[in-house]
């Protein structure tokens, strides 16, 4: 079955924005998860980037906003404390370096008390060091975060894994979980959709960046002049190069605009390979590189991360661009457990279940909330296309993926669909 190709993520009308539809889709997944965290009587908090002390007041907004759509949602049904917290997340020192660490709850893990000491077994401690040393191959450019898993198996397979950077993948042509029977599967731009155009290769009549790219939205663009950059055409090939000279691994080649790429980030590789080396194993994320200023996982991570029992130390509400997990084992330099295609398999399932519940109650928190004009008929197209796809397990992680296509900030995404109280 073709990926889903329409002009918009929704509906394949005239009329359709999908930079609207992906605005409304991902507010309604931060609002939905939200909810379902203070159904659950968990405590809920978003963290700004240490470095962006500027925009505190346009992030105490977005939370406000958010508050008054979930409260009003969350109070109907029996919460009582439904009040986001805001602050900042703990800032990347490079000289001690330091974690984002999913704590595994149904292992009785703990946070440690400092990001920075994490509580290692010896052979985790020597791997860890090197990482946040910059002594193994990874990537190191902008948001560099390299998962790691600290093993005390004694049986078996007893050594530490890591690095684990992001790496970008060829998306399949299947669900979101990575199934073949869904009958929703990824969203790819109808060739006359305008989202294209920004795409088209800069001096080119028909040459597009392939869906997904990071950067391709600037394929129009001419391309940095710095004589240390990598030549290239255009601006967005001049950034996948730089990309892949910081250490980003690109696994299978687009070629065309019948291609999707995602990318998926060093903690979801992490938690991966712990479920699949047992429950004893701890799953961290180290942020690497120079360019790098804050200790907190991105809103996809966090549903992905939280949805497995392992909830980050600190979460952000800006960028996932281009979003996903993994869709087959990804071991570069280590073994591969026997397990390990099945483990992908499951925690795909069990993260898209989570997604379409959060999505769920998101939709409900948007029915009574005061969204902008100019995003109501998206929630209304939300609303219908998911209603009418209810028996599909995998829709809200689907719509979610689409929308992460998009590139945007989440908290930009929130304001921009959200009416102030």
């Amino acid at each position: 079955m073709p990926f889903r190709r329409t002009r918009g993520i929704l509906t394949g009308s005239e009329k359709a924005d999908p930079a609207i539809e992906a605005d409304v889709i991902m507010t309604a997944a931060v609002a939905g998860f939200t909810a379902g965290r203070f159904l659950d009587n968990q405590p809920v908090r978003f963290d700004i980037n240490p470095a962006e002390q500027a925009e505190w007041g346009s992030f105490e907004r977005v939370i406000k906003k958010l508050n008054a759509a979930v409260e009003p949602y969350v109070r109907a049904r029996g919460t009582k404390d439904s009040s986001i917290k805001a602050d900042y997340a703990p800032k990347f020192d490079p000289d001690h370096r330091g974690v984002i660490m999913g704590v595994y709850q149904l292992a009785g893990h703990t946070t440690p008390a400092k990001l920075t000491e994490p509580v290692l077994t010896e052979k985790g401690r020597a791997l860890y060091d090197r990482i946040r040393q910059d002594q193994t191959p990874q990537y190191v450019g902008v948001g560099a975060y390299t998962g790691f898993v600290d093993n005390p198996n004694t049986e078996g397979n007893t050594d530490p894994v890591g690095p684990r950077s992001t790496a970008r993948f060829l998306i399949p042509d299947a669900a979101a979980d990575g199934s073949q029977e869904s009958p929703v599967h990824r969203w790819l731009p109808s060739t006359n959709s305008p989202v294209w155009h920004a795409r088209l290769r800069r001096g080119t009549q028909s040459d597009y960046v392939p869906w997904g790219v990071l950067g391709g939205e600037s394929a129009a663009k001419e391309p940095d002049p710095d004589s240390k950059l990598p030549r290239a055409a255009n601006r967005a090939d001049q950034m996948t190069a730089i990309i892949e000279s910081q250490g980003m691994a690109y696994v299978g080649k687009p070629l065309t605009r019948e291609d999707i790429v995602g990318y998926t980030h060093g903690m979801i590789q992490a938690v991966y390979k712990a479920y699949s080396l047992g429950p004893a194993c701890v799953p961290y994320e180290i942020a690497v590189g120079d360019r790098t200023t804050k200790l907190a996982s991105c809103f996809p991570c966090t549903m992905f991360i939280t949805s497995l029992g392992y909830p980050p130390s600190s979460s952000h509400l800006g960028r996932g661009e281009s979003w996903a997990p993994l869709y087959q084992p990804h071991n570069p330099g280590a073994r591969h457990e026997p397990n390990e295609s099945a483990v992908i398999r499951d925690l795909n399932t069990a993260w898209a279940a989570a997604c379409g519940v959060w999505l769920q109650y998101g939709i409900g928190v948007l029915a009574q909330a005061k969204v902008a004009k100019s995003h109501a008929g998206a929630v209304e197209d939300l609303y219908n296309f998911v209603e009418t796809r209810r028996n599909d397990p995998t829709v809200g992680a689907t719509l979610i993926l689409d929308a992460l296509t998009i590139h945007q900030k989440e908290s930009t995404r929130i304001d921009q669909t959200l009416e102030n109280p």
